[in-house]
């Protein structure tokens, strides 16, 4: 955990949804101190910015928008590995920024969901507030904050606002150790992970840097058909598992969904039903809406300005209706 004298460079990864603001406010964090290139042996784009913090230097990583962490292929592995600290050209991460879309949370906190379960120090950037507001949406951030165990700060990434907030909110986050957070799976299913990480890291001798992590384990009981159900299962195991292990890990992970589909928990549904309860639970009381959508301020203000701008047309055009209207008549 970096001290208020450490000057080593923090490594801040930048996570959320398509469309949410993320490179944005990656540019509004890192300015021009960015480069981008590629992720060695795939196609998947690397961003890496700088910037100075009381004294510190902070490495921005800007990984690919996604609205899960459930890598179905080699290239969506990369987020997932690079958030794990399970990539060389990487440094591991000291803490996550999870920008959000303020405007639609109920989605934007699934990955989030997931983001929380890696255990690493986590801020939220409650992005686009202004459309939220647009849309007569009240969210009490420091409820949901509390909600979350986590920073959550509003900015505007387009207009910088908020950024001073969001950096302090990172720069204390980092000197925090992750506060322990129960499961928000069943317990069944959590029984079955724990099973499953057992099996998974049993040749690695209690050495962490050879270990399967546990969010792994849980993603390969969960994603029946996706890239660690299948060429992901060898990558994950431990370097000395053989094929007739690897084969004992398939069919462990069969039967615990067997028993899981038994006992009405099926997977990947489990997933969902488990996730969005607690995005329920987090929002409760969160996020006011309008007993009736209101009318989105700027769409608002241009109505207002057409009229000016055009004296008594818009008079005169009620009145020319009417009269038309008789005329049909």
């Amino acid at each position: 955990m970096p001290t208020a004298a450490d000057t080593s460079t923090l490594t801040i990864a930048l996570v959320g949804n398509p469309n949410t603001g993320k490179s944005t406010l990656f540019t509004a964090l890192a300015g021009v101190r960015q480069r981008t290139g590629n992720y060695p042996g795939v196609t998947v784009e690397k961003k890496i910015g700088h910037m100075e913090y009381a004294g510190q230097r902070w490495a921005l990583v800007d990984l690919p928008g996604t609205y899960s962490l459930a890598p179905r292929s080699l290239d969506e592995m990369v987020a997932v590995d690079v958030l794990l600290g399970r990539r060389d050209d990487v440094a591991r991460c000291d803490a996550v920024l999870c920008i959000v879309d303020a405007s639609n949370l109920e989605r934007n906190l699934y990955l989030v969901s997931q983001v929380l379960e890696l255990g690493l120090p986590t801020v939220v950037a409650l992005n686009m507030t202004d459309i939220a507001e647009d849309r007569g949406l009240k969210i009490e951030a420091a409820r949901l904050a509390e909600r979350l165990q986590i920073p959550v700060v509003p900015v505007q990434a387009n207009k910088a606002r908020g950024i001073d907030s969001l950096t302090a909110a990172i720069h204390g986050a980092v000197r925090q150790p992750a506060p322990a957070r129960s499961s928000c799976f069943p317990p069944v299913f959590v029984a079955e992970v724990d099973q499953l990480e057992k099996e998974l890291n049993a040749g690695a001798n209690g050495n962490a840097e050879s270990a399967v992590p546990r969010y792994l384990a849980e993603r390969i009981l969960l994603d029946a058909g996706g890239y660690l159900d299948q060429a992901g299962i060898a990558r994950t195991g431990s370097s000395g598992a053989t094929s007739s292990d690897r084969e004992k890990i398939r069919t462990h992970v069969q039967a615990a969904r067997a028993r899981l589909a038994e006992a009405g928990f099926p997977v990947p549904a489990v997933e969902a039903m488990a996730r969005y309860d607690w995005v329920g639970s987090m929002l409760a009381g969160v996020v006011a809406r309008p007993a009736q959508r209101q009318e989105s301020r700027r769409k608002k203000g241009h109505r207002q300005s057409v009229s000016r701008s055009l004296g008594q047309a818009p008079v005169l055009g009620v009145h020319h209706q009417a009269i038309c209207g008789r005329l049909g008549n």
